[in-house]
């Protein structure tokens, strides 16, 4: 629901100061909203992340109201909503995929997605002509996956409730592994951020239907699917029961439904 009317919709367009600030002030809610889902990743919320997602908001209002045709309210927020989804994507790709394009990393995601969540597979498939018109360069690609990974630092901290402000990532490694954290070092950040990985990918794929699950675990063979990514459809859908047709299928949604979930949550540690 909206309290915009079309006349200040209408005014708005033709930049009328009073009609604008209805609009920004009916919008900022939404904006905030929107910022703040964006820099959360599983319950961890980057503050200054959500004030560089807002202004990215703002803006991205502003540029609406020249590009919305007509004077609907309801249409008008559906239209901003969509304008701020884009622009804040955009702008947290910027900032969480340091040194590549976002054309680059849009494409890395997909090849992530593709790959089950491995950065690493993913960066083959980018590579690949798997990934027709958007397939990457191999030096592209690494960077990309390079960019994905990012580098750490044992001392950022980590929003982790009752552990306080100043608990870190080296406490949270060195809990995990029982050692005292000035012995953590970049090889514990390495083997808890594939730890970190796999439980995303597991979880992700809970959160498919049944049959979905099961095809995306055989095309990559997790276990305790075996692997069928190099068989015909036909074999698989014999072993479950169904058509090959309802594999494709299963494929197709649940690839997509796994990259919503996956990349909401995939930079959570």
């Amino acid at each position: 629901m909206t309290t915009l009317t079309h006349v200040q919709i209408s005014d708005a367009k033709t930049n009328d100061l009073d009609a604008v600030s209805s609009v920004i002030r009916e919008t900022e809610e939404l904006v905030k909203a929107r910022a703040f889902r964006f820099a959360t990743t599983a319950g961890h919320t980057d503050t200054d992340l959500v004030e560089d997602l807002a202004q990215v908001g703002r803006i991205a209002v502003w540029e609406s109201l020249g590009d919305f045709a007509g004077d609907d309210p309801a249409q008008f927020m559906a239209h901003i909503d969509r304008s701020l989804t884009r622009a804040m994507a955009d702008a947290r790709r910027e900032a969480t995929r340091p040194g590549v394009s976002v054309y680059t990393a849009k494409r890395f995601e997909s090849a992530l997605c593709q790959a089950a969540g491995d950065p690493y597979d993913a960066e083959k498939i980018a590579a690949s002509e798997e990934m027709g018109s958007d397939k990457l360069s191999p030096d592209l690609a690494r960077a990309a996956r390079l960019s994905w990974l990012g580098l750490d630092s044992l001392d950022r901290p980590l929003n982790r409730g009752d552990f306080g402000s100043d608990y870190t990532l080296g406490d949270a490694i060195a809990q995990e592994i029982g050692v005292p954290a000035d012995l953590v070092d970049s090889a514990d950040i390495a083997s808890h951020r594939r730890r970190v990985v796999r439980e995303q990918v597991h979880r992700a794929l809970g959160l498919l239907s049944d049959r979905q699950r099961h095809v995306l675990k055989a095309d990559h063979g997790i276990a305790p699917v075996g692997h069928y990514g190099d068989q015909p459809d036909a074999v698989l859908a014999d072993d479950m029961g169904v058509s090959a047709d309802q594999v494709k299928q299963a494929r197709k949604y649940g690839k997509r439904r796994f990259g919503e979930l996956y990349r909401a949550g995939a930079r959570a540690w």
